[in-house]
């Protein structure tokens, strides 16, 4: 068997018929959640690196599951950048802990407001979907598959 060696953490788009489809990998959920940003991020704006880490914000996200947060967790970056028009290039979830019935998310990200004349423009992502997502656990790596409509 010829199995493709994967750079963890990381993301690969995979072909969608009408969306954009990534499948996101890390060694922890936390490493997972943030590559799903980053695909979001590059998704808008494929160049991150020209995105200086300017400004930062800390993101608090509560959900009754891990789908729900994930939801909930990148519907918030969508947010971010239509009202306040920020992108990122650093985005580091310190933890998700479950305690009771909710799942708590805490996140930290750094970026600028979106300058269309240094920042390249990318697809405008409208809204995450719950249709393909699945969010695999393993002993050594956590895998994320998820669909942004565009």
């Amino acid at each position: 068997m010829n199995e493709k060696k994967v750079k963890i953490p990381g993301f690969e788009y995979i072909d969608h018929t009408a969306d954009v489809q990534a499948r996101c990998y890390g060694r922890t959920l936390e490493q997972a959640f943030e590559q799903t940003a980053y695909a979001v991020m590059k998704t808008i704006s494929p160049n991150l690196e020209k995105i200086l880490p300017i400004e930062k914000k800390e993101i608090t996200i509560k959900a009754e599951d891990k789908q729900a947060l994930l939801f909930d967790f990148l519907s918030e970056f969508l947010y971010i950048f239509d009202v306040e028009g920020l992108i990122f290039s650093q985005i580091i979830v310190e933890k998700i802990k479950k305690r009771g019935d909710e799942f708590t998310l805490i996140a930290n990200a750094s970026g600028e407001k979106f300058n269309n004349l240094r920042h390249e423009i990318g697809i405008e992502v409208k809204a995450i979907t719950y249709s393909y997502m699945n969010i695999e656990e393993k002993s050594d790596k956590t895998i994320i598959d998820i669909v942004f409509d565009i």
